[in-house]
This record gives C-alpha cells, sequence and structure tokens, in this order.
C-alpha cells in the first residue's frame, strides 16, 4: 500500500483513508489473496509493513512456496464495520473501492469487532443487538448477518475466473477487556465466535477460520481470561497483546500479528 498525500502528517486511521493499494509481488500468475477487514487486518499497533498479519503471510507463503506464487494484499480499514447502518460502514472506505475493483483466487473477511460497539459499552450505537444474545444466537432477524451475506455475494463476483473467488470468512480475536474500545465485550467472545459459523453455513462459504481461539479465546472467558493484559501476565495469550511494544486489549503486537497469521495460513491450508 501507496501514501497517496506522502507529504501530510496524520494518524494511522487517518492514513488509512489515504492509501493507493497495490498488489504485493507475485507474477501475473500468482494466487491473489485479498484480506478483508478492519484495523486488525490493517495492522494497527503493528510497527507496520511486513509485521501486519497479511505481511506476515505473505512471507509465510513465500517461505512455503518459494517466491512469486501468492500475492497477498492487505484491504484493512481501521474502524470499519461489516454493518451498513453503522458509524463507519467497510462499504464506503477505500479499501472497498479497491476490493471492488480488483479480481481474486482467495479472499478472506474479518469484520465484526467494531460491530460490536454499542452505547452501554461507551462506543458508537452499532450493534442493534438484533441477532440473540450468547444463550440464543440467531440469524433471523440479524442485521449484521443480512449485511455479512451482501459482502459475500459481491466478493463472488470478483474472481479471476467465472467461478469466482474461494471466500473464506474468519472470527475475530478476543477482545482481552471491558470497556476498553467501546465494545461490548459478550458479543466479541460470545455471540461472534456462534454467529459467524452460522452465516458461514447459510452462505456455503469456506471457514469459519477460527482466529477467536487461534489468539486465545475460550467459551468460558469470563471467568478464564484475566481482567486485563498486563506486562509479563501469567496468562500466556497476553504475550500477543502486551509487551514493551504495545499493550493494547484489542490489536495484536508484531507477535501476536506473526501468530495470528500461522492461524490464517492453517486455515486456508496453504
Amino acid at each position: 500500500m501507496l501514501r497517496a498525500a506522502f507529504h501530510v502528517t496524520l494518524s494511522v486511521d487517518e492514513a488509512a483513508l489515504d492509501f493507493l493499494f497495490a498488489e504485493r509481488g507475485g507474477s501475473r500468475a500468482a494466487v491473489k489473496i485479498a484480506c478483508v477487514g478492519d484495523s486488525i487486518t490493517f495492522g494497527s499497533h503493528s510497527t507496520g509493513g511486513s509485521h501486519t498479519y497479511p505481511g506476515q503471510l505473505q512471507t509465510l507463503l513465500d517461505t512455503a512456496h518459494g517466491l512469486g506464487k501468492f500475492s497477498v494484499t492487505n484491504l484493512g480499514a481501521p474502524g470499519a464495520t461489516m454493518l451498513k447502518a453503522a458509524d463507519s460502514p467497510y462499504w464506503d472506505r477505500p479499501q472497498f473501492k479497491a476490493l471492488s475493483k480488483g479480481k481474486w483466487d482467495i479472499v478472506v473477511i474479518m469484520l465484526g469487532t467494531n460491530d460490536a460497539k454499542d452505547q452501554g459499552s461507551w462506543g458508537p450505537d452499532n450493534w442493534p443487538h438484533d441477532c440473540g444474545g450468547a444463550q440464543n444466537t440467531s440469524l433471523e432477524e440479524c442485521s449484521f448477518a443480512r449485511d455479512y451475506k451482501a459482502m459475500i455475494d459481491h466478493v463472488q463476483t470478483l474472481g479471476t475466473t467465472a467461478a469466482g473467488p474461494k471466500v473464506f470468512v474468519q472470527v475475530p480475536p478476543p477482545l482481552m477487556q471491558r470497556y476498553s474500545i467501546g465494545a461490548n465485550q459478550t458479543v466479541i467472545n460470545s455471540v461472534l465466535p456462534k454467529l459467524i459459523p452460522m452465516i458461514a453455513n447459510e452462505n456455503s462459504v469456506l471457514g469459519p477460520i477460527d482466529v477467536f481461539s487461534g489468539m486465545g479465546g475460550v467459551s468460558d472467558w469470563a471467568i478464564k481470561f484475566p481482567a486485563s493484559c498486563r506486562l509479563m501476565s501469567p496468562w500466556g495469550p497476553c504475550k500477543w497483546y502486551c509487551n514493551t511494544q504495545s499493550c493494547d486489549q484489542c490489536h495484536p503486537n508484531n507477535l501476536g500479528y506473526a501468530h495470528l497469521a500461522t492461524v490464517v495460513k492453517a486455515g486456508l491450508s496453504l
């Protein structure tokens, strides 16, 4: 990705609105992979470049299969939501335009973290609470599932062949601390891990790639998670979210993004 206004100093989130997109390396015959997502895909709290999970995925694929066989494009948009009626829909972001202009062999989608924000968690009023709760998760009236289907339908028209790309959905990583990003911790840690597999099954797409479990999520998180990650935490997965580089409760650090890339590579069976 390249900056359009490279001479202007911007915050990370502002810079995410200022990108020109370019595919990474690869020959014309390379398998083209689009990584759709929010700031976790974009790589917020990493040191950028190859330290994002798409960048790490590119490195893993180059190592496993040789240079030029795969081309991974980072289409993460910080703050983006799947919900069209939320505060920052992916549909309105330049990353969506870049996705739509491209032709892809594989598309991986990881959205939902920002959708889970609600006023009760001190965030914007994004999550409409119409997908049931942790114990009765349902697609029946679910706005998130409806908009997710629309995204899948759109992506399936963007293949390098008439058959369309392979579409993988991903369950986002866990949220370590209540109120940390204005998102409902129960929605992220209990509802999305049930809802996204249901969406995958309903729409006959691949996955879900279980980033939630791969990044330390467990069904009884309310009992087993610490109140928040901290330096030298005795809870092992905290090392992916909290070290001297970064101690965020949502976004991984470089070590965490490297691990996330191994989870995605395994989920893609590549």
